[in-house]
C-alpha cells in the first residue's frame, strides 16, 4: 500500500453534520498518512441553524456518488471507509465495490421506530408527526426536521442482513461501545462470522477519556 494513495471516506451518524460531534474529525487527524473525505448527508441551513434529514435511500445515493467521485479522481488508490452510528448502515445498504476495509463504530442493529420515538419524545418541544414533518428540538445549536419518508423507509431496512452481505464486499470490523445508552442492546448472534467484532469502553460517540483508545485502535486497523 506504500506505493498507492490511501483515502478514508467517513460516513456520519443520524441528525448530525460531518463533524459528528468531533469524533470523525479526531479520527481523520489521527491518520494523517491518509487523505480524509468527509461530507454531509443532509441539507444544512446555517443561517437558520436547521438540518433537514433525508430518507435512507437518498443518503445511500449520496454515499455512492462520493465513492464514485473519489474512485474517478484516484483510480489506483486504496480506499477505506469509517462509519458511525446510523452512518454504519448506509454503506452496508449501498455495498460499494472496491473498499478495502470498513470500520463501523457503534453501529445500528435495531431500527424500531418505537425506541427512536421514545428517545426523541422525551425531549422538550419535540414535535413528532409520522404523517408529515417532525421537528426535533435544538441539539448543539441546530433544529432537526424529519419528513415522513424517513420514518417510512426505516420499516423496510434489515440491519443484520445489510451487514452480513456487506462483509462479502469488504473486510468489515465492528467496534461496539460498552456504555452506549443511545442504542438498545441486541443479541448479535445473527452476525456473519466473517465480521470482526470487538467492543471498547465508551459512550455512543466515545467521548472523553475513552476516545484515545478508540483512536489508537482505528489507526492500527487502518494502517495495517
Amino acid at each position: 500500500m506504500k506505493d498507492k494513495k490511501h483515502i478514508v471516506i467517513f460516513s456520519h451518524g443520524h441528525g448530525v453534520k460531518k463533524d459528528d460531534l468531533g469524533l470523525l474529525i479526531d479520527i481523520a487527524e489521527k491518520i494523517p498518512e491518509a487523505e480524509s473525505v468527509l461530507f454531509d448527508y443532509y441539507d444544512i441551513d446555517e443561517e437558520n441553524k436547521a438540518i433537514t434529514i433525508c430518507p435512507i435511500s437518498e443518503q445511500v445515493k449520496k454515499l455512492e456518488n462520493v465513492i464514485s467521485e473519489v474512485k474517478e479522481k484516484n483510480p489506483n488508490s486504496v480506499i477505506d471507509l469509517i462509519g458511525h452510528s446510523m452512518g454504519t448502515l448506509i454503506p452496508a445498504i449501498a455495498k460499494p465495490e472496491g473498499i478495502r476495509k470498513t470500520i463501523l463504530l457503534a453501529p445500528v442493529f435495531d431500527l424500531s421506530i418505537e425506541h427512536t420515538l421514545k428517545r426523541y419524545a422525551s425531549r422538550p418541544n419535540a414535535e413528532i408527526n409520522l404523517e408529515g414533518m417532525s421537528r426535533l428540538p435544538v441539539l448543539d445549536g441546530y433544529v432537526r426536521f424529519v419528513p415522513k419518508e424517513c420514518w417510512l423507509e426505516r420499516k423496510n431496512v434489515k440491519p443484520f442482513e445489510a451487514y452480513n452481505s456487506f462483509v462479502e464486499k469488504t473486510e468489515l470490523i465492528i467496534i461496539n461501545a460498552n456504555q452506549d445508552i443511545i442504542l438498545p442492546k441486541v443479541d448479535l448472534g445473527e452476525l456473519n462470522t466473517k465480521i470482526k467484532l470487538t467492543s471498547l469502553d465508551g459512550d455512543h460517540s466515545f467521548n472523553g477519556k475513552d476516545r484515545d483508545l478508540l483512536l489508537k485502535t482505528i489507526r492500527e486497523i487502518i494502517l495495517d
